[in-house]
C-alpha cells in the first residue's frame, strides 16, 4: 500500500465515522415549505457557539411538542428526552405569534419548531451534556489513540452517555482515530470525550470515549492481527513480537532464522518495504521511496523480493530453498551471513494474505508484498 493511499482511507474513514452520529458543521439553510413566518437563522450551533442558544424543557412531565415545518405534525414529546439540551437554530413567527423558534439536539438528528415560553435557557441539568465540541488539531482531532488496558472497563458511550456501545477493554490490539472532541458535562465537572469509531461485527460503531482514560499513540498490542503495515509499529521491539506470533509471519521467520546474527530493525524494513520491495498488495500509485537517513551501507536483496513476487504459490520450504540459492549466487552464503554481525535487517513480508488486495467493490484477495535488505546504522 502507498502512503499516499494511507493517507486516503484514514481521511476517508475519518468522513465515514463523521457522518455517524450525523453532520453539525454546514449550516445549510435550504428552501423548504413552511407555514413559520419571519424566519431568521442563527448559526451559533453549528460553529459550536452552544452556550449561546442552548434550551432545555422547563418541565419534564409535561407535554411539550417540536412541530415540523407545516406545524402540522408533532415529531418528538420533550418529556420523551427528559436529559435533551436543544440548540436554537432559527426564530420566527406562527399565525403572528414571535414565540416560535426551530431547535435541533447535538447531533442534528432531530428538529422542529417549539413554543419559546415551554423553555428555559441554558444546558439540561440532568444527565450528561456537551457543551462544546472541537475540530481543532492537534489538540481536539486528528491524533491516534489506543486503550491502555485489558483489565480495566472503558467504555464507548452514545453522545447522550446514556448507553454502553462496546467496552473497548476488549479492543487493546487497536488503534482509535480522534475524529472531534466534545465536552462532556456531568454534575459541574467537565471531561473531554474522543469521537471515534472501531469495526464491530462487521459494522461500524460510533461513539465518544473519555480521553484521559485512553492512551496517546499507536498500540504495540498486535495479537490476533494478520495485516499490518510498516507505520503501524511503534518500535522494532512490537515489530518483532508480531512476527513472532502472528501465524501469517511464517516465511518471515524462516528468512530471519538465515540471518542468525543480524538483527531486525524497523526503520530498515520500513525502508525495504517502500523502497526495494516487489508489491502487488495495491494496484494504483507506485510506493513512494522514504528516507534512509540514519543508514548506510544498505544492501537490497531485490533479486529475492523479485523471485517470491515470481513464485508466490509456492510453499514456504521452496521459497526458503530459492531464497538461499540466490543469496548463495550474490555472495552471501551461510557462513558470510553468520558473520553480518555489524549490519541490521531489514524485512518485510504479506505472503499471500487474504485481505492484502481489494477492488472497487470492497471484494478481499490474496496480497502479497516482499522486501528484504541488510544495513548498517550511520
Amino acid at each position: 500500500m502507498t502512503m499516499k493511499r494511507i493517507a486516503y482511507f484514514a481521511l476517508l474513514g475519518t468522513a465515514i465515522c463523521l457522518g455517524g452520529l450525523a453532520a453539525t458543521t454546514v449550516s445549510a439553510h435550504a428552501a423548504i415549505t413552511t407555514n413559520f413566518k419571519n424566519i431568521k437563522y442563527t448559526d451559533d450551533f453549528y460553529y459550536e457557539k452552544f452556550t449561546n442558544v442552548a434550551y432545555h424543557a422547563k418541565s419534564t412531565k409535561k407535554n411539550i411538542y417540536i412541530w415540523n415545518d407545516t406545524h402540522t405534525k408533532k415529531l418528538y414529546n420533550m418529556k420523551t428526552y427528559p436529559n435533551y439540551t436543544w440548540f436554537k437554530t432559527a426564530s420566527g413567527t406562527y399565525k403572528g405569534n414571535k414565540n416560535w423558534i426551530e431547535v435541533s439536539n447535538v447531533v442534528n438528528s432531530k428538529r422542529g419548531w417549539v413554543y419559546q415560553p415551554q423553555l428555559t435557557t441554558g444546558f439540561n441539568k440532568i444527565g450528561y451534556q456537551i457543551t462544546k465540541r472541537s475540530y481543532a488539531t492537534p489538540a481536539h482531532a486528528g491524533n491516534i489513540f489506543h486503550i491502555p488496558s485489558s483489565s480495566k472497563n472503558l467504555y464507548l458511550w452514545d453522545w447522550t452517555h446514556t448507553k454502553k456501545l462496546v467496552n473497548l477493554k476488549n479492543y487493546t490490539n487497536q488503534n482509535f482515530s480522534q475524529q472531534h472532541s466534545v465536552l462532556m458535562t456531568y454534575k459541574g465537572k467537565s471531561h473531554w470525550y474522543y469521537h471515534t469509531s472501531l469495526m464491530v461485527n462487521g459494522k461500524y460503531t460510533v461513539g465518544y470515549v473519555r480521553g484521559d482514560q485512553t492512551a496517546a499513540g499507536r498500540t504495540t498490542n498486535h495479537k490476533g492481527k494478520n495485516i499490518l503495515f510498516p507505520q503501524e509499529f511503534v518500535g522494532t521491539k512490537d515489530y518483532l513480537a508480531y512476527i513472532n506470533e502472528s501465524k501469517y509471519q511464517k516465511l518471515a521467520r524462516a528468512i530471519i532464522k538465515l540471518f542468525p546474527n543480524t538483527p531486525v530493525d524497523l526503520g530498515l524494513s520500513r525502508i525495504a518495504a517502500y523502497n526495494y520491495a516487489t508489491n502487488d498488495t495495491w494496484d494504483e500509485d507506485p510506493d513512494e521511496a522514504i528516507s534512509t537517513t540514519g543508514y548506510k551501507d544498505i544492501v537490497p536483496f531485490e533479486s529475492v523480493a523479485t523471485y517470491l513476487m515470481k513464485n508466490k504459490t509456492q510453499t514456504n520450504a521452496q521459497k526458503i530453498a530459492g531464497i538461499k540459492k540466490l543469496l548463495n549466487k550474490a555472495g552471501y552464503t551461510a557462513a558470510k551471513r553468520a558473520k553480518l554481525t555489524d549490519y541490521k535487517l531489514g524485512i518485510y513480508i504479506l505472503n499471500n494474505v487474504m485481505g492484502g488486495k481489494s477492488d472497487e467493490a470492497g471484494n478481499l484477495y490474496k496480497g502479497n508484498w516482499y522486501g528484504l535488505v541488510i544495513g548498517k546504522n550511520d
